[in-house]
């Protein structure tokens, strides 16, 4: 069931900068005003088809949930610019029309292991690794398992390609998801030529420009199902990530570190473009010179969403009950539900619980998927240090920053105070300052830095859970390593 409209003030005829994200589960729409507050938002959910390794959507119920979210956000707005965040690295092949010719290889797809290793062999010197993740290895795949779609399509477009698309009728891929991709050279600003030698699926990929280009302005077409106004400017946009940088204010090296929370759990540290660390996941950012430098989890809400499931006369959710529970928890939980990312990149891993006896009941299971959630945290938090870099606190957006329970849990788990901004809507707000930024509407990042620093709440450390919190890392460690 979608959300309903939740205006912030009398919106009747206001200029409005229009973000849409098209997560994992669901597409959000958000619109602010030419400063960057929210004036509406919307988000409507569509489904996921998984059967062993494979994740797929159909990229027909994206352009679905965005014309039913939009057309209810833009109402009485006068809308300026549009920017488009997504899912990524997810593809979709579409014929001359911009039809879909097959299914949507989600970013969740798991098939492409041994075409994963492939690319590596030949472009090892790629900042991002061999897994099916970084969406390279899913075209080889294509190739060798579904060549017909492949000889159907006249391009292959990312998830946010595929809604500028059906906006704009421009077919592009932003550089954010680009140099997401496994074999992507930072130095040419393309594929390693070895890697398109190799895998001429490639040659499908519409031309690469940067996040904040303006790529199209809306088609009278789009218009009449969306609300949006034709001639309306249509920046690229690019991956989720980007979109909750920009909410949170991770716009420069030094920034806090986000964490973004929805489907999965990713954490997004502005870093100097270049940045090269073993094991982590690399995206260009949409300022120029800076990269992300980021973590990530596969199943995080997913995993609260699934316990919460097990008993339907509820919900295991509410922050009392949860925080009324002696922490650390005893039961402990490895939240993999769907293989993992970052630190093992192993597809096959698969979550664990310990600890449980005939007196554990909802709320503990609860209880131990968020610290789970938040151990896992730690030991990306912990690899990021050793690295060299300095975390002090952390900047938690996304649906799962609503839950007050799960923020505190985090702040005691890693020691660091935890914030939630006042803004709290993730990427699809942060795609609205995208493009207010693309159109000129929005000045400068500063703008965009004031509203990051708007504070709803902060979660502070206990010193002496946070101690007590050192022996459930230890057991996390052991029983992740279960997974081999």
């Amino acid at each position: 069931m979608s959300r309903s409209v939740r205006p912030q003030h009398d919106r009747g005829g206001a200029e409005a900068l229009l973000g849409i994200d098209v997560g994992t589960s669901s597409a959000k729409v958000v619109a602010t005003d030419l400063d960057g507050r929210r004036l509406a938002d919307r988000s409507v959910p569509y489904p996921t088809r998984t059967s062993g390794s494979g994740a797929e959507q159909d990229a027909r119920d994206w352009w679905r949930v965005v014309v039913e979210a939009t057309a209810a956000v833009t109402r009485g707005l006068d809308v300026r610019a549009v920017a488009v965040t997504s899912q990524a690295p997810t593809f979709v092949p579409v014929d001359a029309a911009g039809e879909p010719v097959g299914a949507a290889l989600t970013w969740l797809d798991r098939r492409a292991v041994d075409e994963a290793a492939e690319v590596a062999a030949l472009h090892p010197a790629s900042r991002n690794g061999a897994d099916p993740f970084f969406g390279t290895a899913k075209f080889a795949w294509l190739q060798r398992h579904r060549p017909d779609e492949l000889a159907a399509a006249r391009a292959v477009l990312s998830t946010n390609g595929y809604i500028v698309r059906r906006l704009t009728g421009a077919s592009v891929l932003d550089e954010t998801t680009a140099s997401l991709m496994q074999g992507f050279d930072e130095t040419t600003g393309d594929f390693a030529a070895s890697v398109r030698a190799a895998v001429p699926a490639l040659a499908l990929l519409p031309p690469i420009v940067p996040a904040e280009a303006i790529v199209g302005t809306v088609t009278a077409e789009a218009s009449a199902v969306t609300g949006i106004p034709a001639g309306v400017p249509v920046a690229a946009g690019g991956i989720d990530a980007i979109g909750s940088a920009l909410e949170a204010g991770a716009l420069a090296p030094g920034d806090p570190l986000v964490d973004m929370t929805g489907f999965s759990s990713v954490t997004m540290l502005a870093v100097p473009r270049g940045t090269a660390i073993p094991g982590f996941i690399h995206s260009r950012h949409c300022l120029s010179g800076v990269d992300l430098l980021i973590t990530a989890q596969v199943t995080a809400g997913a995993t609260i969403d699934w316990v919460n499931s097990l008993d339907r006369s509820r919900d295991l959710r509410q922050a009392a009950e949860i925080l009324a529970r002696p922490r650390p928890g005893r039961v402990t939980m490895v939240p993999s539900l769907a293989g993992e990312r970052t630190p093992t990149w192993n597809p096959s891993a698969r979550g664990i619980v310990a600890g449980i006896d005939l007196t554990v009941d909802g709320i503990d299971l609860m209880l131990a998927a968020m610290e789970g959630n938040a151990l896992a945290l730690a030991r990306d938090v912990a690899a990021m240090r050793a690295a060299g870099f300095e975390i002090d606190r952390l900047i938690s957006t996304g649906g799962g920053a609503s839950s007050d329970a799960w923020l505190q849990i985090k702040a005691d788990v890693l020691g660091i105070p935890v914030l939630r901004p006042a803004s709290g809507h993730g990427a699809a707000q942060g795609a609205a300052g995208l493009a207010g930024l693309a159109a000129g509407l929005i000045g400068s990042v500063t703008q965009l830095t004031g509203l990051a620093a708007e504070i709803e709440a902060e979660f502070a450390p206990d010193a002496d859970r946070h101690a007590a919190y050192a022996e459930a890392r230890e057991r996390f460690a052991s029983l992740s390593a279960l997974n081999g």
